[in-house]
């Protein structure tokens, strides 16, 4: 008898354990590109959600930027291993939303009854498409505008302001400031460049300031050779060859050897600064129009269509977007500003802790939630064919070889007919 019920606890007891193996949670892979240091971090912030809600998560890194990152995605669905969440991801998720690999998460969200509110609204928006939410953010990038305290205060120059949208700081000044504070060598070579390198993220982040835009909303009509639009891509030659104020090239290396005076750098750049020996501080973009504004890079994450992982999926997606201390986290490694309202005052007092003084981080985070400009040209699935042609192009222009109108009247209706092309259609 007593064997009998030996053997019947026994058989419960491993009834009940195979039940459980059956429900535990699926292991969410989360495709992601960056550097090593910034895995480790993806890594360490994911562990705090395996702790709260005992779903594992297997980080798969990639490399080739967001271009490699698709790619990889791409092949591991064909071959039939789809991941199930990708991070990163900025307004280039068009091509896939629109191909149907992106799932709208609309569903997920009103099912959750989570805070939208709590977000920065044009994060929120500028991953919509069709009147959807494909991805949620964890925050954005800003491609900022800094200046280096000290060469400003040799050359006698007051710092410039830091409220946005003020008349005295508009494109003139701003280049008054370059003149002077670009020092030429007796034979002519340049010692020290008033603007670093050239103020961008590519050819993209160009138009914004002057008040241009690449393509209409409907992502069906080029607008690269609109007046303001032109004007901006000529403003790079002429502050290279005719005012010789700004070096031809990325200004990170000559601003953080101080070789250069005012800079135009991603937050991705931040934690690079902040190990300089410069002292520098953020200031708003000039203004040429009525308004002043600048590109920003709204950036998150999203769920495949082709995953099985749907539940623990969003749970992951979720817990990154509304839980502060992971909000914080993952945005600050990944040089973003936090989508998080309630992590604002604690992402501008990361950065004055770190920098070890109180740096006007307010600049960026007003350039993000009120004078922003969003890149929808990435939006087109012809995205990548296009940044061939208008890299090619942009560079003509940099090398003095054409004018800027010149290059764009050139390409223009090659990517007319691109975006024309693959423009999306939305019942």
């Amino acid at each position: 008898m007593r064997n009998d019920r030996f053997f019947a606890l026994m058989l419960v007891l491993l009834i009940a354990l195979s039940g459980s193996a059956v429900a535990a949670p699926a292991t969410v892979q989360y495709v992601v590109h960056g550097a090593q240091n910034l895995i480790d971090t993806y890594r360490e912030i994911f562990a705090d959600f395996t702790a709260q809600t005992g779903i594992p998560v297997e980080v798969v890194p990639t490399t080739g930027g967001q271009k490699g990152k698709w790619e990889k995605v791409l092949t591991l669905v064909a071959g039939g291993v789809s991941p199930d969440v990708v991070g990163g991801v900025s307004t280039e998720f068009g091509e896939f939303a629109i191909s149907g690999l992106l799932r709208p998460l609309d569903d997920l969200i009103r099912a959750s009854r989570v805070r939208m509110d709590a977000l920065v609204p044009p994060f929120v928006d500028a991953l919509q498409l069709g009147g959807k939410q494909y991805l949620l953010p964890y925050g954005s990038s800003a491609l900022a505008m800094f200046y280096n305290v000290r060469l400003l205060d040799t050359a006698g120059l007051a710092y410039p302001p830091r409220e946005w949208n003020t008349r005295e700081w508009d494109y003139p000044t701003f280049v008054e400031y370059a003149k002077k504070l670009t020092i030429t060598a007796p034979d002519g070579s340049i010692n020290q460049y008033g603007i670093a390198g050239i103020f961008w993220d590519s050819w993209i982040t160009l138009p914004y300031p002057w008040g241009g835009r690449w393509v209409s909303d409907d992502l069906r009509t080029f607008e690269g050779t609109r007046p303001d639009t032109v004007a901006s891509v000529q403003a790079l030659q002429d502050l290279i060859y005719e005012h010789r104020v700004m070096f031809n090239g990325t200004g990170q290396t000559n601003f953080v050897s101080h070789k250069g005076g005012m800079a135009g750098l991603g937050t991705w750049s931040l934690a690079a600064l902040a190990q300089s020996d410069v002292d520098w501080d953020f200031m708003p973009w000039f203004r040429v129009k009525d308004r002043a504004q600048a590109a920003i890079f709204p950036i998150g994450y999203g769920i495949l269509s082709t995953s099985d992982k749907l539940e623990e999926s969003w749970e992951l997606v979720r817990w990154l977007t509304w839980n502060e201390k992971a909000n914080l986290e993952y945005a600050t490694a990944a040089g973003a500003i936090p989508s998080l309202r309630s992590n604002l005052p604690a992402w501008r007092n990361h950065w004055r802790s770190v920098v070890g003084r109180p740096v006007s981080a307010d600049v960026v985070i007003e350039q993000a939630g009120l004078y922003f400009g969003i890149v929808q040209i990435r939006k087109s699935p012809a995205f990548w064919t296009i940044n061939d042609i208008m890299g090619a192009a942009v560079r003509q222009v940099t090398a003095n070889n054409k004018s800027a109108q010149a290059a764009l009247e050139e390409v223009a209706p090659q990517i007319q007919s691109l975006l024309e092309e693959t423009a999306p259609r939305f019942d």
